[in-house]
């Protein structure tokens, strides 16, 4: 075999090591959907009890109009989200003129963002702010105001609540790169939230992290932002 013969097969060995590789991440047996950060969008641990599911780009090139991503379950495609920023249009199917499964809607509360989660076949839900659950290291919530990525890591819990204002559930991220997943979504949501549209909720959370990573100093490139796409778990 040539040298570019070996070179190539190496590549092609190691491309498709990475490809198949899924990290195992635990998810707290409380939650009643969890999901993680992978690198073209999320792994969904547990649409419902017992379920996977995948939500990745709907195309490798996406024209206007087209859905941000699709959600695959069972090898089928279940649901196409849109994204304007972090707000999310969740449709079963990959055209506007489908039926309408939920929209989100966020909201910044002194730079902290809050979700405004809307079914469309049921009452709409309120989160609180993303609240730091260990004090230091960064602001006290999920807020636009990190000044570094080290100030975006930690974890947080929202409250989650109905339209008379009574506690419902909650949304738990942790951001840290010394896990199995960069970031971790934990959600205890009630049956009004379609499982598809608790992954919209999630891909909406995982925007604005983005957003803020984005424009906080990374401080392992010396300056400017970037947000980590990969965990590097401690041990491995």
């Amino acid at each position: 075999m040539t040298r570019p013969a070996v070179v190539f097969a190496v590549c092609l060995g190691v491309a498709s090591c990475t490809a198949l590789y899924r990290p195992t991440v635990q998810i707290d047996a409380a939650a009643t959907f969890g999901a993680h950060r992978v690198s073209k969008g999320l792994d969904i641990d547990r649409l419902e009890r017992g379920r996977t599911a995948t939500l990745r780009p709907a195309s490798w090139l996406r024209l206007g109009g087209e859905p941000t991503y699709a959600l695959t379950a069972e090898g089928q495609r279940i649901a196409a989200y849109w994204l304007d920023g972090s707000q999310v249009i969740v449709r079963p199917e990959a055209s506007k003129g489908s039926p309408l499964i939920g929209r989100i809607d966020p909201s910044w509360d002194t730079n902290a963002i809050r979700l405004a989660i809307h079914p469309a076949d049921g009452p709409s839900f309120q989160t609180d702010p993303f609240i730091r659950e260990q004090t230091g290291g960064g602001p006290d919530r999920l807020s636009r105001i990190a000044q570094t990525v080290l100030d975006v890591r930690g974890s947080y819990e929202a409250v989650l609540r109905d339209q008379k204002g009574t506690r419902v559930g909650n949304l738990h991220v942790r951001i840290t790169p010394y896990q199995e997943a960069a970031r971790v979504y934990e959600f205890v949501l009630p049956p009004a939230i379609p499982p598809a549209l608790a992954v919209g909720a999630a891909a909406s959370l995982d925007a604005e992290i983005d957003w803020i990573e984005d424009h906080a100093v990374n401080v392992y490139r010396g300056g400017g932002g970037g947000h980590l796409g990969q965990s590097i778990p401690i041990g491995k």
